[in-house]
């Protein structure tokens, strides 16, 4: 298999892997896995179990095994380092690059850490140095220091002789920036321009001065949205000063799309902190309970609500018929709602600045949506109990609790977007519970409203 092809893992591969490590045949497990792409052999290691994926790991060179490590999910990576002696880690870290080798560092425990930096060299201590003050999810957490840039004065020789001399350094180059004196960002030009221009033309004369850019201290968020908006493959990173302090690369704009739809959709399901990979049952019960508790006692409240309309209950079991629809309308609507709301948030297609006018379009929607089954539901409850007054009151609860879960589900998230906390926060076993607790609430009030009119 050429170096260039994938290869998916299967039974009959696993099969064959596991067969050969049984055998300790380790001679036929390198050529079997040196062909493959570090994804794969990821992907190989975190489908077989821990002593044969240490295994295969041990196999590798300390290059290939930096690729792979960082392809590997976070549980089974954090195995695989507690294995390790801190020499290993060490010779790893020296080939990584360098936003690879903080992510690296930073996953180990404190003491650890300071091992390892102190034994690489004295270049890669000062890179780590430089990027771990960082949070993880900030544009400095995920950049890389390695990237080329030339004065605005230099001529395209010049630039052209910087490439060469980082050719070894710098992968995945597309564009050169471009530095004043003060090492401040003045501009861009791309590798096609440059090649194209004669050797004596000036840097200046040829270069985009209209270079978009993310401080250093920016949310990843900002990063995502600034991609996806001017449509880039990498995006340099600036100081307070503007002076150019490194790059973010298209690889790990992706990651950090992912980093973020994995924690929103992990908020909104109430399963935050945990990953796939994880193979611990307390670990991933600790993620997971917590959330399911909170959803617990909002369904007692929920049960203490419809306790005290016990007597109107009494009077019309039938009542009892529509709980399900009634709390499931508003349960989905909230959600949808906050679903797209999220999203948009995430992705920049909604912003703080237009709160309002998405608040009303959501609210509007809402009307169409409650109108529509509000009306099905009373024709139902009509046809049915042979009641038309009950009929209408239950197809206007279903309306209003329509309305109010548009509202919330809208609302909250932007909410608490302007309070700087995750907005995905907003979803799952809260909002879902608040609206059951707020439907039961509407529907048995409107309800027993009814009833003491009919009885008078």
């Amino acid at each position: 298999m050429s170096a260039f092809e994938s290869r998916t893992v299967d039974g009959k591969l696993l099969d064959e892997v596991r067969f050969l490590i049984h055998r300790q045949d380790s001679v036929s497990l390198k050529k079997l896995i040196d062909p493959m792409k570090p994804a794969d052999v990821a992907d190989l290691i975190e489908h077989l179990g821990r002593d044969e994926g240490f295994f295969i790991f041990g196999l590798l060179e300390a290059e290939g095994a930096g690729d792979v490590l960082m392809e590997i999910e976070a549980p089974v990576r954090k195995r695989i380092l507690e294995a390790l002696d801190s020499k290993a880690i060490t010779q790893i870290v020296e080939v990584l690059d360098s936003d690879d080798a903080a992510d690296l560092v930073g996953d180990l425990p404190a003491d650890r850490a300071r091992e390892v930096i102190e034994g690489v060299r004295d270049e890669v201590t000062q890179e780590l140095e430089r990027l771990l003050p960082y949070p993880e999810d900030t544009a400095g957490g995920i950049m890389a220091l390695e990237f080329v840039a030339v004065r605005a004065s230099a001529a395209v020789r010049d630039a052209i002789e910087s490439i060469r001399e980082k050719r070894e350094e710098v992968e995945n180059l597309y564009y050169i920036w471009v530095i004043d004196d003060f090492d401040k960002l003045v501009g861009v030009i791309s590798l096609k321009d440059l090649v194209l221009e004669p050797p004596d033309r000036k840097i200046d004369e040829i270069m985009n001065p209209d270079v978009i850019s993310v401080n250093v201290n920016a949310d990843q968020e900002e990063v995502i949205h600034l991609v996806r908006r001017y449509d880039l493959v990498n995006i340099p990173v600036v100081d307070d000063a503007y002076r150019l302090v490194g790059r973010i690369t298209y690889d790990d704009i992706i990651e950090a799309i992912e980093d973020e739809v994995d924690e929103d959709i992990s908020l909104m399901a109430g399963v935050i902190d945990q990953e796939i990979t994880e193979h611990s049952p307390i670990k991933i019960s600790r993620a997971r309970l917590p959330w399911l508790l909170a959803a617990l006692f909002g369904g007692i409240l929920a049960a203490s609500v419809i306790h005290q309309f016990e007597s109107s209950l009494e009077k019309l079991i039938a009542l009892s018929f529509f709980f399900p629809v009634i709390m499931a309308m508003g349960g989905n609507t909230g959600i949808q709602t906050s679903t797209v709301v999220i999203r948009g948030l995430a992705t920049g297609e909604i912003s703080l600045a237009n709160t309002g006018k998405r608040i009303w379009m959501e609210m509007r929607v809402a009307l169409i949506n409650g109108l529509t089954c509000s009306l099905i539901l009373g024709l139902v409850v009509a046809l049915w109990l042979d009641d038309f007054g009950l009929a209408s009151v239950v197809s206007t609860a279903l309306l209003l609790i329509i309305l109010i879960s548009g509202l919330v589900g809208s609302a909250v998230p932007l909410a608490l977007k302007k309070l700087k906390i995750d907005p995905a926060l907003a979803a799952g076993p809260f909002i879902t519970t608040y609206n059951d607790i707020l439907s039961l609430l509407i529907y048995l009030s409107l309800v027993t409203l009814f009833l003491s009119v009919r009885v008078h």
